[in-house]
């Protein structure tokens, strides 16, 4: 009898700790950066991250931040803001974040060395991306067109994204 009374407390004990290591993997999934590497010619390779993410006013927004490196060496950081044909971003006025209540500083406009259409901003963000210390979610301030303040949440995922890509060569 004391064979039958421990396989049923047994049974239960395995069936928890399985739960339990399927809630842990479920609730944590691996984090798998979406950071591409494109060879644009023999010297220059341009790595970018791409997300799609929605503003205050729950409009998407293609969010792409890339790097152009020559010779081991980078040439450029800048981040891309691509909205919807319809909004119309003011240039050239230059990208406010902040990270939390602290503010981070102003990416610069460089929409008109680009010849991209109007719904889209182009700013030059390494001296932002430098002064990342953390994986906290960024604000980004957009310049649109006839609103008062449109705001664009990156989360901590994307900013830790981002951090990587900083580091890559």
């Amino acid at each position: 009898m004391n064979n039958l009374s421990t396989k049923p407390s047994l049974f239960k004990a395995l069936t928890v700790i399985s739960l339990c290591l399927s809630l842990i993997l479920a609730v944590n999934p691996p984090a798998f950066a979406s950071i591409h590497k494109y060879p644009e010619t023999a010297e220059t390779v341009m790595f970018r991250s791409v997300q799609s993410l929605r503003d205050t006013d729950d409009k998407a927004w293609q969010v792409v931040l890339y790097k152009r490196v020559k010779s081991g060496v980078v040439k450029s950081l800048n981040l891309r803001l691509v909205g919807f044909p319809g909004t119309e971003l003011q240039h050239p006025v230059p990208l406010k974040v902040a990270a939390g209540k602290r503010e981070i500083g102003n990416a610069n406009d460089i929409w008109n060395d680009s010849g991209l259409p109007i719904n889209v901003g182009e700013y030059d963000f390494k001296s932002i991306i430098t002064q990342l210390e953390s994986n906290r979610p960024l604000l980004l301030n957009l310049p649109v067109k006839n609103q008062k303040e449109t705001e664009l949440l990156v989360p901590p995922f994307a900013v830790r994204e981002w951090r990587l890509l900083l580091d890559r060569n």
